[in-house]
């Protein structure tokens, strides 16, 4: 079997995380946050940081001690076995081959300024036309081609990509602050005027957890990074702290610039001229052309250069979960540039199937943000598990207060999930099951006679069944409302908690994890 080329260096890996979370969210994030919680959208912005860096501190250590390719897909298989890995890799996978959807939608809304015959509206909703769906066919197609080059020249076009998304956003800051910023907005329709419950909600649904999960699409490249003990906490730590800057001042200028007749009946029914291509519209109000123009630009290169990214990174699941034995072993094929191709054709395939389902923007960030925190949970029991199990493993970066920091991560994933909603929780619940199904189906027709680890998976039961309760008895999203707000907080954690320490003691038998270490092909090549 061939192997994956390490040829990425830490610039490289620091560019794919910054390109994976520079890219639509910038274009739409402070538009629906400000719709959601207002002025205080900024608190979202800061919060959601603040939780996606505790998880991406537990992914630091994990992917820099295990550098393997689609490194999330296969942690828990060392530590929980195939049941609980399949599930995680599922969860990933789901959020991830649902991105370049997302990035091509938003070129498509900003481009149907333009081009009015790319969307149509079906409600409050831009929809794709037929035509319009044509063209993302062909935008799609062109992302799975450039990563089917290799990986190398993918990351080197990409590093230029990034510094172009970059530049972009801090260029419109700087002008639109310049030419029009009113304090009063922040106070003329009150600061907070849905309260906490507004600034919650805004994380998962209107993009902001989605503006960050970026950063671990430098660990799916682990497998290829020259230098992954330094490399990964480099890129992954960094690209957080730097966008983290980013979003804020973007949301601030865009609360300032926002026209006051845009605001007559409040945040929540925000709405002018041009909110199809929202910082484009005012940029247009201001009369700066120039930037209309640069703005335009780069609703084209940021979001498809983050759908490039994500196709890579996809695909890079898809071989793990191979690897793991989980789905078909066609998708282990590699070409001669060392690239998976056939997955990338794969999830190309799933990517425009996407569509019918989650047809708006706000849709297909709202479904894989969920799926991909609840992913995210692994990290911290994982890094747990693995403590106890492999403590020699040779650890480049190691978590400081590894319990409790690992306890709060676990937590700020259960957190993300349910503010997600109960609407948005069943439905996943529903995917879970049907890959479970999948997964099971597989296994009868390959004739897999590896056994089926259901004694340490039995902790997500009442992980699963757990959060559909508390989300069910919330308010966010569709709840019943039973549990007061407040309430549901104190409720998460006693459930984090004890899910935890569940989870911890349904780990495999030492000796198996360090077995499948010990014979992983690719951490053996790490070492040589």
């Amino acid at each position: 079997m061939k192997k994956l080329n390490r040829s990425i260096s830490s610039i490289g890996l620091l560019c794919t995380s910054l390109g994976c979370m520079v890219g639509s969210g910038w274009l739409f994030g402070a538009y629906y946050a400000a719709q959601i919680a207002g002025p205080a959208a900024i608190i979202s912005w800061v919060l959601g940081a603040f939780l996606i860096a505790l998880i991406a501190l537990t992914f630091s250590e994990l992917s820099s001690a295990l550098p393997i390719a689609g490194g999330i897909a296969r942690y828990s298989h060392f530590t929980h076995g195939n049941v609980v890995s399949f599930c995680i890799s599922w969860l990933a996978w789901l959020s991830c081959v649902a991105v370049a959807p997302t990035e091509v939608q938003a070129i498509l809304q900003y481009s149907n300024t333009y081009l009015p015959w790319l969307m149509h509206q079906v409600g409050s909703a831009p929809v794709l036309t037929l035509k319009g769906y044509c063209v993302a066919t062909g935008l799609m197609l062109t992302t799975s081609l450039l990563n089917i080059m290799g990986v190398k020249a993918l990351t080197r076009f990409n590093s230029l990509i990034t510094l172009w998304k970059l530049c972009i956003p801090i260029i419109a800051i700087a002008v639109i602050a310049l030419a029009k910023f009113t304090p009063a907005n922040f106070v003329s329709h009150q600061f907070a005027p849905y309260g906490w419950h507004g600034i919650l909600w805004a994380l998962p649904t209107a993009g902001v957890v989605f503006s960050f999960l970026g950063f671990r699409e430098a660990t799916s490249l682990a497998g290829e990074a020259r230098l992954p003990g330094k490399a990964i906490p480099f890129a992954v730590i960094g690209s957080v702290i730097i966008c983290a800057i980013l979003y804020v001042l973007i949301q601030i200028v865009f609360i300032g610039s926002v026209p006051a007749s845009a605001l007559n009946q409040g945040w929540s029914h925000l709405n002018f001229s041009g909110d199809m291509g929202p910082f484009a519209g005012i940029a247009t109000s201001l009369g700066l052309g120039f930037l209309v123009l640069l703005i335009y630009a780069d609703a084209l290169v940021s979001p498809y250069g983050t759908a490039m990214i994500y196709s890579a990174t996809t695909a890079r699941l898809n071989y793990a979960m191979s690897v793991n034995r989980y789905t078909p072993q066609f998708m282990l094929k590699l070409n001669r540039r060392g690239v998976p191709a056939t997955a990338v054709g794969v999830n190309f395939l799933i990517g425009m199937l996407m569509f019918m389902p989650f047809p708006t923007w706000q849709a297909l960030v709202g479904f894989q943000s969920t799926a991909i925190v609840l992913a995210y949970g692994i990290g911290p029991v994982a890094l747990l598990a693995l403590r106890k199990q492999a403590p020699d493993l040779h650890r480049p970066f190691k978590l400081p207060a590894s319990k409790i920091l690992c306890t709060l991560t676990f937590y700020a994933c259960n957190l993300l999930a349910y503010w997600t909603g109960w609407e948005t929780i069943w439905r996943l619940m529903i995917g879970i099951v049907a890959g479970l199904i999948l997964f099971l189906g597989y296994r009868a027709l390959s004739q897999n006679k590896d056994p089926i680890a259901a004694k340490t998976a039995l902790w997500l039961v009442p992980h699963f069944l757990g959060l559909m309760l508390i989300s069910y008895l919330g308010s966010f999203g569709g709840g019943t409302g039973i549990l007061p707000f407040g309430w549901d907080f104190l409720a998460i954690a006693l459930y984090t908690v004890i899910v935890l320490k569940l989870a911890h003691y349904s780990t495999v038998q030492q000796d198996d994890t360090k077995a499948l270490l010990a014979n992983d092909e690719e951490l053996f090549l790490v070492t040589i």
